[in-house]
Formats: C-alpha cells, structure tokens, sequence
C-alpha cells in the first residue's frame, strides 16, 4: 500500500436496511462507491441468507459486497455459522474487512459471551472481531469489531479481552520472542493498531474511559478536542433509538496519528453513520 495517507471507513450498515425500512444493499454499495478514494473499508452487521436480514434479489451480502469492491481483499468474520437451506448456504452474521493493497496477516477473535455478572434476561448473540495487519509504511493492526448492545457487563469482557490482545502484542515486540523457521518466524510485529466499529458504548461512559486508561486514543477526541462526540446512531431513526442522537461508533489509536475524522450525518441508509478517518504516515525511529 503506497498512499501517503490512509483513508478508512467504519460504518454499521445494519445489513442494507435503511431508516425507511427497506433492505437494499446496493444504495450502500453506491454510498461508498461517492466517498471518494479509500484504502480500508471496515463494515460491520453483514448478513448472508437470513431471511430476517437480507432481500430477495441479495441474499448473499458477502458476495454482492466482495462483487462490488472486486479491486479490494476481503477478510470476513462471521460472528455465527449455522445451517441454511442447502450446505452451500450457510446463514451468516459479522463483520467485513476490504483491503485495497497487501494483507500481511488476518485471523478471527472469537468474543467472550460472559461477563462476570451474566444475566440471564439479557439477548446475546455471537460477537467477532476481525484482525487485518495490513503493510502500510510497515506493518499495521486493523480491529473491525461490532461489541454486546444489551448487556453491559458482556461489553466489558469483550474490552478486557481486546486490551488483553493488544498487552500480548505490545510485549511481542518489546521482547520479541525466539525466530523460528516456517510458522515460528513471527515477522510482522506492530504496535501501530486501529480498533473501529460499532462499540455499543456511550462516549462519556466508563467503558469509554477504561480504553483511554489502557492507552487507547479516541481519534474524534484528538481531531476535535474539547467538542461533544458527533452522533453517530439515532440521529433519522427515533423508533429503534427513542433516546435521539448519540455516539456509539468510533476509531480508536495506538502508535497512529490521525488528520481527520469525520462522520456523515446526512445519510439516512443505516441507522448508524459512517465514519471515515484519515491517518498520516507513521514515524518510525530510526538509528
């Protein structure tokens, strides 16, 4: 990947289903398509022959998407994987990567389901987050993830088990562990790591400052200090969001610098806005 900046996009595209009730992927596919330029695109709430989520002409929202954006990599993370109407179409949920330019590494972080106080009373259902490392001005850790919505105590088990990751890979690189052949050569340790997506969690909340304790960087905060969060839910949609306008969405850094940051509060195709973040080149030390 050349781009001497990286524009990434994060947007909770509610499987296609816009304000006005109706599933039709295609007007986000064109919605992106109008953003100009971008080198990662980070999707979350793709569904694939759900009946409750999908429509009939798409009942593939992997496949209309990698279709789509055929000059990009896709890494898919289905949270959930359970039998459809034949063997080939298996009812899917998750989260889609798009890479424009090499991927180094990918894998799926399977979320815990549990806090420390379950309850019983609360919807679950199977959460992922999608780890690209990408090669821009070296290597570079994306996190595309979608957290728990109604139990709070799971939410946070899933931020301590991503901060955990990001702890293990931090000491990867600090002490680097012993150069093996083959799977043991370990060789694109990073520090440099996004996490983006839907995070179900109010930005003056608890859970807010727990990342800021552990180092994380809030990339609104640091491109628009001393303002309010932009909403980013509930600001064309007071049915699923009584509450109005708020942020549930956000672009978090480690050992990144952001430019900009901007959310699109027009569109009304999800009931959650895109955000797009611009990152300028990492600086590395040098002897």
């Amino acid at each position: 990947m050349t781009a001497s900046t990286l524009r990434l996009l994060t947007w909770n595209i509610q499987s296609g289903r816009g304000c006005d009730g109706l599933i039709a992927l295609e007007r986000i596919i064109q919605q992106i398509k109008s953003m100009g330029p971008l080198e990662v695109i980070c999707l979350q709430e793709v569904a694939r022959y759900f009946d409750e989520y999908i429509s009939a002409s798409q009942p593939d929202q992997l496949e209309a998407l990698c279709e789509a954006f055929s000059d990009y990599t896709p890494i898919w993370g289905a949270a959930l994987s359970w039998p459809g109407a034949t063997a080939s179409q298996r009812r899917e949920f998750g989260n889609l990567t798009l890479v424009k330019g090499p991927v180094l590494d990918q894998r799926i972080h399977c979320l815990p389901m549990r806090g420390s106080r379950y309850s019983a009373d609360a919807w679950q259902t199977p959460r992922c987050a999608v780890e690209t490392l990408i090669d821009w001005q070296g290597p570079m850790r994306i996190l595309n993830t979608h957290l728990a919505y109604h139990d709070a105590d799971e939410r946070l088990a899933q931020l301590h088990y991503l901060n955990a990751c990001c702890d293990a890979w931090q000491q990867q690189v600090n002490a680097p562990p012993k150069q093996g052949p083959g799977i043991y050569s370990q060789p694109f340790g990073t520090q440099a790591t996004l996490l983006c997506g839907d995070l179900n969690l109010d930005s003056r909340s608890d859970q807010h400052a727990l990342l800021v304790q552990q180092g994380w960087q809030d990339a609104f905060q640091l491109c628009h200090p001393h303002q309010p969060h932009t909403p980013t839910c509930g600001i064309h949609d007071s049915v699923q969001w009584p509450e109005g306008p708020h942020c549930r969405d956000f672009v978090w850094l480690k050992q990144l610098t952001p430019s900009s940051l901007e959310v699109d509060t027009v569109t009304q195709l999800s009931d959650h806005q895109p955000l797009i973040v611009t990152l300028e080149p990492p600086v590395h030390d040098t002897p």
